[in-house]
């Protein structure tokens, strides 16, 4: 009878760590994200949608731009005064929310902005993503 080889992906290198497997590690996902952090993306979305209430001109791709820039950390100083708007009330959610680590915020940011982007086109007017979230902010 001949003795057949072992598979070898017994033999692979567990200690080994490829770049696809520590990127994927470092991003916090969104399943994570709303399983362990669900209060940091319910004050994210507190502040746009209650914006968004106050001025109905406010849509999805407004809301999308603002989130772009806050993940940016660049100035929002020439843009839409709607998403200067909505960048000073994330700051101030963001100050508000002092404890909360630097790497979580950016993922609660990252996460709503695919939330958006899942739910709306960004066509100009559309405000699909707020006509869904608005039913879980109250």
């Amino acid at each position: 009878m001949a003795s057949r080889k072992p598979p070898k992906r017994l033999f692979k290198n567990k200690d080994v760590i490829h770049t696809y497997q520590h990127d994927r590690e470092n991003r916090t996902s969104m399943k994570h994200m709303t399983r362990d952090h669900l209060d940091v993306l319910q004050n994210i979305e507190f502040a746009l949608v209650n914006c968004a209430r106050k001025d109905p001109t406010i849509d999805d791709r407004v809301i999308d731009q603002a989130l772009q820039v806050a993940m940016q950390q660049t100035d929002a100083g020439g843009s839409d005064p709607r998403v200067v708007m909505l960048c000073d009330l994330l700051d101030g959610m963001r100050a508000y929310r002092q404890e909360v680590p630097e790497n979580i915020w950016h993922a609660g940011l990252r996460t709503v902005d695919d939330s958006v982007r899942r739910h709306s086109t960004l066509r100009p007017g559309e405000k699909s993503y707020l006509e869904f979230v608005k039913k879980y902010v109250v």
